[in-house]
């Protein structure tokens, strides 16, 4: 592995921002992806990341890392603990720290999308990686659901990863759920 996991770790979680802010978080989401060769799509849903790594014929897999971080005050002592700030949505500076691991969701994911592309020569079909601002929150229903599909300014992965609905699951030809299998397992 080529990038430094560690590095990148310790910077989101010296940077954390809070839902909707996550501009620093996605360009640099978006910077790994696009040097890995990934098409990135950036501006998903406000501030998420939508990658795509096409590998020949086969299955499309979706995956998934929260990016936003929380108005909690930081109190681990750690060498590199956020003393971020930011602005809550009534206007108040709030102190900003990734309680949750979304910091450890976005280097994850990294880490994942080079590996996918370091072997590339023992699979084939389609990885879309998103990186996405919170998905649950009325913001991000109301810019999803204002999203112009139609546009030519957006690609379609754009418009697919743009909405609060999760994606549809496969089915087999009687219309119940399967479940993809890796060809080796």
């Amino acid at each position: 592995m080529t990038i430094d996991l560690e590095a990148l770790y310790i910077d989101l979680h010296q940077h954390p921002e809070l839902s909707f802010q996550e501009t620093r978080t996605a360009q640099v989401a978006a910077g790994h992806l696009r040097d890995l060769g990934y098409e990135v799509h950036e501006g998903i849903g406000i501030t998420g990341v939508a990658a795509v790594l096409a590998n020949g014929e086969g299955p499309t897999v979706w995956l998934r890392a929260d990016m936003d971080a929380l108005p909690v005050e930081e109190q681990t002592g750690l060498a590199y603990a956020s003393t971020a700030k930011g602005i809550d949505p009534a206007g108040k500076t709030v102190p900003v720290m990734h309680a949750c691991g979304h910091d450890m969701h976005v280097t994850a994911m990294i880490g994942a999308a080079e590996r996918l592309v370091a072997e590339r020569d023992s699979w084939t079909g389609t990885v879309v990686v998103l990186i996405q601002p919170p998905r649950s929150t009325a913001p991000a229903r109301a810019q999803c659901s204002t999203t112009d599909c139609s546009s030519a300014s957006r690609s379609p992965i754009s418009c697919s990863a743009s909405t609060s609905r999760p994606c549809p699951r496969a089915s087999s030809a009687s219309g119940r759920a399967r479940r993809w299998r890796h060809p080796t397992a």
